[in-house]
């Protein structure tokens, strides 16, 4: 099945392009299973903090969702549950998603993401 990983690099206070953008899954037809999964490298704080925001089309899957710490000795993968931000299944006959990340903190921070895209 089709997966698109990635690392990102973004620097404090940035966002990130959406992950699938120039990608062969930028859209995806109806029946389409997406499964999200990211950790960051360094854990956030209440005040300052990695987040993600899903949407496909104009439904709102994730809004600020604070990404999970990558963990020493945990593998890290779309079928790894304690990864897995978001795991949906496209409606309508053609969906765009758009999948950005966003550093809050001060420093730089790298987050991984992988989605498994299957029908």
């Amino acid at each position: 099945m089709p997966l698109i990983k990635k690392k990102l690099s973004i620097a404090a206070g940035a966002k990130s392009a959406n992950v699938f953008a120039d990608t062969t899954y930028q859209t995806v037809s109806a029946g389409t299973n997406l499964i999200v999964a990211a950790a960051v490298d360094t854990a956030g704080s209440a005040t300052a903090d990695t987040t993600m925001d899903f949407n496909v089309n104009n439904a709102e899957f994730a809004n600020a969702a604070s990404v999970s710490t990558l963990v020493t000795g945990e593998p890290f993968g779309w079928n790894n549950t304690a990864y897995v931000l978001n795991n949906m299944t496209t409606q309508g006959d053609v969906n765009r998603p758009i999948l950005t990340f966003t550093n809050g903190t001060a420093g730089t921070r790298v987050v991984d993401v992988a989605i498994f895209v299957g029908q």
